[in-house]
């Protein structure tokens, strides 16, 4: 029948078991705010700012107590001192701190959108622009991290470069394989680095604007929200396999 295939279709299933997820669900109204920022600025619509509005205070919620996520991470990485790279280590450690404290404040936002605690010219303003600091100094980690590992991998694509023009032991059927692995892995770790050095830009846009450091329109923070929320979500696509 038509309706079992549907049902039992493998992508029917996926998508299923991504919605279950609570970041899945997070990440997909995050697209949908910033959707809807992005039709706001171009149409003036006012169902679409209300629209932005209530999906921004139910992604508030869905990340209730998601600093402990961080801080665990953060932790984590700090007592694993065995790690190869230590720029890359300490980068990892400060950026979850920052986005514990990003999200921190973030709840207080949303206690006070509640109105479970008062609005005062700390809750109102000092709150908001702190937890856009603490974004912006994960970001900044990111960004260094990024950086970090596009040159590593770049090194690692010279390096093999090298030792296949020496052409040492390149006779052996293994060799040719172990090299093609390195060669692949190599790739891949720089087409990462550089895909995430894009979102981050973007998210750092965003939040420069936030700040007060640009003045860009709606519609280009819309739209940059937009990218950065289907890279996430594809993220998220991929672990569900």
């Amino acid at each position: 029948m038509v309706c079992d295939t549907l049902v039992y279709h493998p992508t029917v299933t996926r998508l299923i078991k991504y919605l279950d997820t609570t970041a899945g669900r997070e990440k997909a109204l995050r697209l949908l705010q910033y959707l809807c920022r992005f039709i706001a600025a171009n149409q003036m619509s006012a169902l679409a700012k209300g629209l932005q509005t209530q999906f921004t205070i139910v992604r508030k919620i869905l990340r209730f107590l998601k600093p402990l996520n961080h801080l665990q991470a953060a932790s984590k990485l700090y007592d694993n001192r065995l790690s190869g790279d230590n720029i890359i280590r300490l980068g990892n450690v400060i950026k979850n701190l920052a986005y514990a404290g990003y999200l921190t404040f973030d709840q207080v936002n949303l206690l006070r959108i509640l109105q479970i605690v008062p609005v005062t010219q700390f809750t109102g303003k000092q709150v908001p622009k702190l937890a856009n600091w603490f974004w912006f100094l994960g970001l900044a980690s990111g960004l260094v991290i990024d950086v970090r590992n596009i040159h590593t991998s770049q090194g690692k694509l010279l390096a093999i470069a090298s030792k296949s023009a020496d052409g040492e032991d390149s006779s052996t059927e293994k060799y040719s394989e172990d090299v093609k692995a390195a060669y692949v892995a190599a790739c891949k770790q720089r087409y990462n680095a550089v895909r995430r050095l894009v979102w981050d830009s973007f998210d750092t846009f965003i939040v420069l604007n936030n700040l007060g450091y640009l003045s860009s329109s709606e519609e280009s923070i819309g739209l940059a929200g937009v990218v950065t929320s289907l890279l996430g979500l594809e993220d998220l696509w991929k672990a569900t396999q």
